[in-house]
């Protein structure tokens, strides 16, 4: 009979145990409740049960936190009285007690009673407890234990003793967290991560390198995050490790730079074991009965700097965010499908300002075509997709007015095609996106796309002047510039003038609005020099270079194209009609010295360096012999060196009319046109060229330029 007793007694122990592990509390505190009807002398233990499953029971549907305190000092009372039972003398004899010091210090922490919980703990005699294999309920007990210890440190008032007492009472709170966290990892491996960690204990793995960086020790929370992420992976820790490697890159990237960063530690293979859920050919590491299995592979790649150790743990970050992205757009899966989608996408963001930042740009937009595959209808990935690809597709050369459109069918094309889609998409779920637009519009006045661009620019200034108008400013100086670069590729006078018109007043506007702006002043100081008002875009180019002084101090700075081209209008275009007048007298003196000197005889000595002539001046020289084939050349050559010399331009044009080649005649002197809008005698000669070619009514519009610009002048074209 006595035998059949304890037969059924550790039967029972068995189905508790199980349902303890299974946090099945209420079948654990049933069987609980007849292990003390059916043996009298292990009710001690059966106290204990009871109130634990009864506490935890309560805990799992109410987590421990400040809104469920008065709930918990109402409905704990009970499970408070059965755990103190096992306190006493009978408990500790029968080994419960412990346990039931523990329970109850996290029983106290619930109801908010922070040194009553201190108190148990140190009852229960925490810091001195020796390590060693432990049950896996009993490991989540005691990790707990050690968690909710320094919680409570945290929320108890400090101590009112000296400034080392309050030191050593917050090296023993993130003591009490350090312990926490492994012991909590070691059992999430142990366990698979069957049912998760639980916010007390994420919540210690979280506070360490926190409480690290409080004390102004950023190696100390740089490693304590290193070592967390080291640690063997479970499939219940995947989430909690997403979140510490997002941690750990902006730690990386605030606060780390230079000398302050230290490389990784990889752990050493001292003793070497197996876990199950991995293969064989992983090794792993473990340094003790309570520290967790860290992985310790002989081709482990080892970051060598803070650029490479932060990349790294993005992309494996955004590669776990992008596995456990949820694909169903059923409703039922709404909120997964939100968590998802916002751990993945503030990796992106971060990687996005990593990657950008070294000018690794092709991540971006690869981790971006990765999220879109679960980012359907999220107006914030497809906004950072069309930031990329229209960074992406950016041409390296200075952008138009100044330089020529992209080339179709190049791959800048291709880029700038695929941008321009983006762009689209993304402003279709983001219809009040100001800045959007205008970084679509520049897309499009890149690739030539003028009307398209200048559309955009216009939606963007209705909208900020229907909100609250922070880019108003901009807003009007990108449809200014959309404007401009009209008014500069059309070939229609009437046309031509509107743009000039249209361009000039959103430019003053933006400058109006923004007096500090130097793109605003650096376009309406071009825009007034190519309408003749050449005072009013001297004090422009002035206060240009005023509000960005470190152009005219270095001109090799980052954006030195502003600098170079209102220097290169100075010196070509802000110069009086008689300066140039002059130059040009100077210029046909040098070529006959240079004509002389090239008709020597072969014994002469050789002209010095200094009278040697230019391509531009020979081409003189041959144009005056009526050698216009070698004139040409001579031009050619020199525009391949200076592309903008603008008097080459024209003698080219010349050179072309006398060769009989009317349309390259055309191209030139329109090129000409386009660089210096004021030079009549341009105009003059367009208009021959067009009237030998038969195009009456474009001769009579550049005729009519012409005397617009030069009124004396004679009214019929002159020759060449």
């Amino acid at each position: 009979m006595t035998s059949r007793n304890k037969s059924a007694v550790r039967g029972f122990e068995a189905e508790i145990e199980k349902s303890r592990e299974e946090a099945n509390w209420k079948k654990a505190v049933e069987l609980a409740e007849q292990l003390k009807a059916r043996s009298p002398q292990h009710e001690s233990l059966a106290h204990f049960l009871i109130g634990e499953g009864k506490l935890e029971a309560f805990l799992d549907e109410y987590p421990p936190c400040k809104e469920n305190i008065e709930r918990a000092q109402r409905e704990l009372t009970n499970a408070s009285g059965f755990l103190n039972l096992a306190t006493q003398e009978a408990g500790k004899k029968a080994g419960v007690a412990l346990d039931a010091h523990l329970l109850l210090g996290k029983l106290n922490y619930a109801c908010g009673s922070y040194e009553e919980a201190l108190k148990h703990y140190k009852m229960a005699e925490l810091n001195t407890l020796t390590e060693k294999e432990l049950p896996v309920r009993s490991l989540r007990i005691v990790a707990e234990s050690y968690a909710i210890k320094g919680l409570c440190l945290e929320e108890s008032a400090p101590p009112s003793s000296s400034r080392y007492k309050q030191a050593e009472r917050d090296a023993e709170m993130i003591r009490s967290y350090e312990l926490a966290s492994e012991l909590t990892l070691l059992y999430l491996q142990r366990t698979g991560g069957a049912g998760g960690a639980g916010p007390v204990l994420e919540t210690a793995l979280q506070r360490v390198p926190i409480l690290h960086m409080r004390a102004m020790r950023l190696h100390s929370a740089i490693d304590r995050y290193r070592s967390m992420l080291m640690a063997v992976e479970a499939a219940g820790t995947q989430a909690l490790r997403l979140t510490l490697a997002r941690q750990l890159a902006e730690v990386l990237l605030r606060g780390v730079t230079g000398q302050v960063y230290k490389t990784v530690e990889a752990p050493r293979s001292t003793s070497q074991t197996t876990v199950g859920s991995l293969p064989r050919r992983d090794q792993v590491v473990a340094e003790g009965p309570w520290k967790p299995k860290k992985y310790a592979g002989l081709n482990q790649f080892v970051p060598a700097n803070e650029f490479e150790e932060v990349l790294l743990v993005l992309l494996v970050g955004e590669a776990m965010a992008v596995r456990d992205a949820v694909l169903s757009q059923a409703p039922e899966f709404g909120a997964a499908r939100d968590h998802a989608l916002h751990n993945a996408v503030a990796l992106v963001d971060l990687l996005a300002l990593a990657a950008t930042r070294w000018g690794q740009l092709c991540l971006v937009l690869e981790s971006l075509e990765r999220t879109m595959k679960f980012s359907f209808g999220c107006a914030h990935v497809w906004r950072q997709r069309a930031l990329a690809t229209a960074a992406a597709a950016a041409p390296p050369a200075r952008p138009p007015p100044f330089g020529d459109f992209v080339s179709a069918g190049s791959p800048a094309w291709t880029l700038g095609v695929r941008a321009h889609g983006v762009a689209q998409r993304a402003l279709q779920l983001a219809p009040r996106d100001a800045a959007l637009r205008l970084v679509a519009a520049n897309t499009c006045y890149n690739m030539g796309w003028l009307r398209e661009g200048v559309e955009l620019a216009e939606a963007a200034l209705r909208i900020e002047e229907e909100g609250d108008g922070e880019m108003e400013a901009r807003a009007c100086l990108f449809v200014g510039i959309g404007y401009q670069m009209k008014a500069q590729s059309s070939h229609d006078r009437i046309e031509k003038e509107a743009a000039n018109e249209a361009c000039r007043r959103y430019l003053v506007r933006s400058a109006r609005l923004d007096g500090r702006d130097h793109l605003a002043l650096y376009h309406l100081a071009l825009q007034q020099l190519r309408e003749g008002a050449l005072n009013e875009a001297m004090d422009a180019c002035r206060a240009c270079l005023a509000a960005r002084p470190e152009c005219a101090a270095r001109p090799r700075t980052r954006n030195p194209e502003v600098y170079r081209e209102i220097r290169r209008c100075a010196a070509t275009k802000l110069v009086r009609p008689a300066h140039a007048r002059l130059t040009m007298k100077a210029t046909a003196e040098l070529g006959a010295v240079a004509a002389a000197k090239l008709r020597r005889p072969a014994a002469w000595p050789s002209a010095p360096p200094a009278l040697t002539p230019s391509p531009p001046q020979r081409g003189q020289v041959h144009a005056a012999s009526g050698e216009w084939e070698e004139a040409r050349l001579c031009f050619q050559n020199a525009l391949a060196v200076h592309p903008t010399h603008l008097d080459t331009i024209v003698q080219l044009g010349a050179a072309y009319y006398q060769l009989g080649w009317l349309r390259l005649a055309e191209k030139s002197f329109r090129e000409a046109a386009s660089l210096a809008p004021l030079r009549a005698d341009t105009w003059r000669r367009l208009a021959l060229v067009l009237q030998a070619l038969g195009e009456p009514q474009s001769a009579a519009d550049a005729a009519a330029a012409a005397l617009q610009l030069q009124p004396h002048a004679p009214a019929l074209p002159l020759p060449l």
